[in-house]
């Protein structure tokens, strides 16, 4: 969900700062569908290893080590864990009771599904007719 919402928002932002940024020294240009293949290749073992340390952390806030699961219980998560709460909220945003939580992880569930609804139109749009999202805008 949240990796649906920020694509949106990377395909309108992409297109809107197309070779207007001192990111990637304005290199980067067209429909957002092609500038992926266009970014550098080390960018994506920063991007990679970044990933990679995100999840890794979370899985060790969230799961129950691998030696201390029974057998019938692969993946067992630890009983205080909720999920998507992995004690990182430097705005204070997290409601402080359960239930207000859980009505703010409802929120961004159906938030995350619109925004793939939105990634994925997006995407189809762009492979039809090779025209940026931006551009559908402004003809």
């Amino acid at each position: 969900g949240r990796v649906g919402m920020l694509a949106t928002v990377g395909f309108l932002v992409g297109e809107a700062v197309e070779s207007k940024t001192v990111l990637f020294n304005g290199e980067i240009s067209g429909p957002a569908i092609g500038q992926l293949a266009q970014v550098n290749p080390l960018l994506w073992v920063f991007l990679g290893a970044g990933i990679a340390k995100a999840e890794t952390i979370r899985a060790e806030i969230g799961w129950v080590e691998p030696e201390n699961v029974p057998f019938d219980k692969p993946g067992q998560l630890r009983d205080s864990y909720i999920p998507g709460d992995i004690g990182f909220d430097p705005l204070g945003l997290k409601p402080e009771s359960e239930e207000d939580f859980i009505a703010m992880q409802n929120k961004e569930l159906q938030n995350g599904r619109l925004g793939m609804l939105a990634a994925a139109g997006f995407l189809a749009q762009e492979l039809v007719d090779g025209k940026g999202i931006i551009e559908h805008f402004s003809s």
